[in-house]
């Protein structure tokens, strides 16, 4: 389990107990990463306030479901994005795509530490711009494959239960994500890349269900 899961699953457990306090303040922790998913999702749309309470209500009314309490993210995450897909079906765009083929749109969050002059960050979001527009270009579901294991820290079980799909094609489409990146990416780029994709790697193998 990741140690920054921690607080929800204990506030997760309060509510399932009763305690609305306990489930006000879990839907403010977690009100951020909906939007953040939506956003990558759908990108802006005024449509966003309501699939984030949308979303909330129906993880309020479905408690009960969610065993163990470490499944909340994978959960919550798969009722966001069949939110965002009702969406997109009302704007026409699944209108080339199978059922299996959802449109995405996801960008690659690089962190510099603290204290990096101008350049430096100048430098960095050169290098995000440029991730980003490569990333716009994959296919939808490796796009949005990588979309949950490389900003929304999802362990290879966590998106196949998001993406309703099996371990070893979670895995697929992330060989193919990176594979097809090196095709639009800079050598200096993806040599940074790969770091990050290293990083964490052994612990994200699957978590326990």
């Amino acid at each position: 389990m990741r140690v920054q899961d921690q607080q929800e699953i204990d506030l997760l457990r309060q509510a399932q107990n009763g305690d609305m306090e306990a489930f006000g303040e879990l839907q403010s922790l977690l009100d951020s990463p909906i939007r953040r998913f939506v956003w990558r999702l759908i990108g802006t749309h005024d449509a966003e306030d309501d699939i984030v309470q949308d979303s909330l209500i129906a993880l309020y009314l479905n408690l009960d479901r969610i065993s163990p309490p470490e499944n909340l993210r994978p959960y919550l995450f798969r009722i966001v994005r069949n939110r965002c897909y009702d969406l997109l079906r009302k704007r026409r765009r699944f209108e080339h795509l199978s059922l299996d083929e959802e449109p995405v749109e996801a960008w690659v969050s690089l962190h510099t530490d603290d204290g990096n002059g101008p350049e430096e960050m100048t430098d960095w979001l050169m290098l995000h711009l440029e991730v980003q527009q490569a990333i716009n270009k994959l296919p939808e579901l490796q796009r949005q494959t990588l979309i949950l294991y490389s900003q929304e820290n999802l362990a290879y079980n966590e998106i196949a239960e998001v993406m309703n799909c099996s371990i070893g094609t979670v895995k697929s489409r992330l060989f193919y994500a990176k594979k097809t990146l090196r095709q639009f990416i800079s050598p200096e780029t993806l040599k940074i890349l790969e770091t990050e994709f290293k990083s964490g790697e052994e612990n994200r193998e699957a978590l326990p269900a």
